[in-house]
């Protein structure tokens, strides 16, 4: 049995505040995290007992802080999102430690953070979203022949920008692996990535019919993809919402 992914780029619009939220569509949220920062304290009253032991245990002060801003974002929109209190909101992991709402199983959410940027998805199809910095320094050539295929490597070593495909199509992967909710494996380079409509087995996409897959720049120097499944090429279904500031978040939590 095969399935289809279409893999594409798009640069995603900000969603106007005049125009009305549709049932499918696919929410991005960019977040830059140092912005943030000086919340740290304040955003920590909102962390469940759970959520706090796991906080306290990172042993960087700033991978700690990364968690809080990114976990409390990612409750404080679903809970904007399904229009209920953010107390309401539980993450819970499945059986495969990809995190979902018991309360709401058909609410899709991820969130990939690097560097200062973090990005938050939701959707009502099962999704994944990915962000790396653009290491220009990065020596990958190792790792070349264990995540991509012969296609997708004679397109990355024979561009003009070896860097940005690279990190392009392993954005892409790493969010498809998330939207699947299956690890990173030996079957990884098997799944192509290129720009297009490609075949494959749908063994290799957890069964799933259709999977899109779209990279876009964060700015100069990050670069993201999301994907999700559900109707093939969905370009239009993309949005790139607002998030309130570090003093509106504040009084919107109360």
């Amino acid at each position: 049995m095969y399935s289809k992914l279409f893999c594409g780029t798009f640069q995603p619009k900000t969603r106007n505040a005049n125009e009305r939220d549709v049932d499918d569509a696919v929410k991005i949220y960019k977040i830059e995290l140092f912005q943030f920062e000086k919340t740290i304290i304040y955003l920590s009253d909102f962390l469940s007992p759970e959520e706090r032991i796991r906080a306290n245990g990172y042993h960087f002060e700033k991978t700690k802080n990364q968690f809080i801003i990114c976990r409390i974002l990612l409750k404080f929109l679903l809970a904007e999102h399904l229009k209920i209190n953010i107390n309401l909101i539980s993450i819970e992991l499945d059986s495969l430690k990809k995190p979902f709402l018991a309360s709401h199983p058909f609410v899709f959410f991820n969130v990939s953070h690097a560097g200062d940027y973090a990005l938050i998805a939701i959707s009502k199809n099962s999704i994944g979203i990915d962000i790396e910095f653009i290491d220009k320094k990065f020596v990958y050539n190792d790792i070349l022949a264990h995540v991509f295929n012969r296609t997708e490597i004679d397109e990355i070593v024979t561009s003009n920008s070896e860097h940005l495909y690279f990190y392009r199509f392993w954005t892409r992967k790493e969010a498809i692996v998330k939207a699947i909710g299956k690890g990173i494996d030996d079957s990884l380079s098997e799944i192509t990535v290129t720009d297009g409509s490609h075949s494959l087995p749908s063994t290799l996409i957890g069964g799933f019919k259709t999977i899109n897959t779209f990279s876009f720049k964060v700015n100069a120097d990050y670069i993201g993809a999301i994907a999700f499944t559900g109707e093939l090429n969905a370009i239009d279904k993309i949005k790139l919402y607002p998030l309130p500031s570090p003093d509106e978040l504040k009084t919107l939590l109360g």
